[in-house]
């Protein structure tokens, strides 16, 4: 049984086998522009979370290897418990291996070096936080002084004040970063070394805010790309906290990015079948073979589409459903009605107004509800209009277990449906609405109701009687 998928495979040599969203013009271009920019220069791929960027950045880190370009990607929401993001990001370049033993030996000679100025870095920034702290009361000059003379030769008496020799220090880490990434030419590399960031936005404010400083700063330098992996208004938004509301967020941010590329919406349908073949729900339908079941898999991705797209619902939110349309199917004998459109309500609902979802299970909200809910959003008035709409309302209202409440609306479609002197239009959709009725519960009549179908979906819904 699958409740959970594995990441997507990308595979070395063909990154597109598993290409469910057409992302290969995506990164293709991505790559090209890449290959132009040299560097140095950084990359944001902005999208909300939830919505493939990683899979992209896998396809693009895959595609730039095969074009023989040198690479480091770097999660950076799983290290972000360091102190200094300087220490893992040159942790992440010192697992770099080249095929050329001499470029090899050269590249971790100046990488050395590197280290040595982080580590220096890296032990002041501990130091100085330790004195705020402590109110200076920790006398951790000595500290200072010997990281210096390791790697300069001599005592500096008094480095946090020492202007001059920190610039030296950085401007050496530069140089000799530099000198180190020149070496991917002289082991058969591309010269530009390409540094993929991804799950920046869900970083703690201040390491994502230090992990810039630190890009903009020490790696500003010839022959290296970054590609940020980010969300930006959440980005903006970890900017104001670190800052204060008063900051110009998107301003502040300018300064690190050269370039943004917003990734473009997929194509939700296409993703949705995807789901269903590695959920295995396609070979569960396809056993579902009775005459009456064989649109239930249609009906289900049909509706199930077009209210995640009008809720704007993230590419995993929907993989999290299909995971629940998965539990919904092993409860679901293959020769029982599954009801696919009241199933896709529900299940969407639960993922992103549980609330409503919670008061029709215990009958305290009814099809009206659900209906202007949906209506709410962006788009949601064509949704209510449309055939899928009348569908989803008809099966409400069918399978309401409030028998006043559905039969004073059924009172009042009949109502709208004869009275001359409503708009046509109007009429004719009440009429289509009536017939979409009656096959519910034709429907219903083989199937068990409302609660029945809640329970499937989640449990707890048969917990609130």
């Amino acid at each position: 049984m699958t409740y959970r998928l594995p990441d997507l495979e990308i595979s070395p040599d063909d990154p597109f086998r598993h290409d469910a969203l057409d992302r290969k013009p995506i990164v293709e271009f991505l790559a090209a522009l890449i290959s132009r920019t040299g560097g140095p220069f950084v990359l944001a791929l902005d999208s909300p979370w939830g919505s493939g960027k990683t899979t992209i950045v896998r396809m693009l880190e895959a595609e730039l290897k095969r074009q023989s370009f040198q690479s480091v990607y770097f999660n950076a929401w799983q290290v972000d418990y360091v102190t200094d993001p300087l220490v893992a990001l040159v942790s992440s370049i010192d697992q770099i291996e080249l095929a050329d033993e001499q470029a090899a030996s050269s590249f971790k000679d100046h990488l050395k070096v590197v280290r040595k100025v982080t580590t220096l870095v890296a032990k002041r920034g501990a130091v100085a936080a330790a004195k705020a702290v402590t109110a200076g009361m920790l006398d951790l000059e000595a500290e200072i002084e010997k990281a210096a003379a390791e790697f300069s030769g001599n005592v500096v008496s008094d480095l946090v004040d020492s202007f001059q020799k920190e610039k030296e220090l950085l401007s050496k880490f530069r140089s000799e970063l530099e000198a180190a990434v020149a070496q991917l030419s002289n082991s058969g590399k591309k010269p530009t070394l390409v540094f993929f960031i991804d799950e920046l936005d869900r970083c703690r404010p201040t390491f994502a805010i230090e992990l810039l400083e630190r890009i903009k700063h020490l790696f500003d330098v010839p022959n290296i790309t970054f590609v940020l992996s980010l969300d930006k208004k959440q980005l903006e938004a970890s900017t104001a906290a670190v800052y204060g509301q008063g900051i110009d967020a998107p301003e502040y941010l300018r300064r690190f990015i050269d370039l943004e590329y917003g990734i473009p919406r997929s194509k939700a349908k296409k993703f949705t079948e995807n789901l269903f073949a590695r959920f295995g729900l396609d070979g569960i339908f396809a056993e579902r073979n009775h005459p009456e079941l064989q649109y239930e898999r249609g009906n289900f991705l049909d509706v199930f589409t077009e209210l995640a797209d009008v809720m704007s619902m993230s590419l995993r939110a929907r993989e999290r459903c299909m995971t629940r349309l998965r539990v919904v199917m092993d409860q679901t004998p293959r020769d029982n009605y599954l009801e696919p459109i009241l199933i896709a309500l529900l299940i969407v609902l639960r993922s992103n107004r549980n609330e409503l979802f919670d008061s029709l299970c215990t009958g305290q909200a009814g099809p009206k509800d659900v209906m202007s809910y949906l209506a709410s959003f962006p788009g949601g008035m064509d949704l209510v209009a449309s055939r899928s709409g009348q569908l989803i309302e008809a099966f409400l209202i069918s399978s309401d277990e409030n028998e006043n409440r559905r039969a004073a609306r059924v009172v009042e479609l009949k109502a709208l449906a004869e009275n001359e002197s409503t708009a046509q239009q109007n009429r004719d959709a009440a009429k289509e609405l009536l017939n979409f009725i009656q096959h519910a519960q034709r429907s219903m009549h083989r199937s068990p109701r409302f609660r029945f179908a809640a329970r499937k979906v989640d449990l707890s819904a048969g917990l609130k009687d």
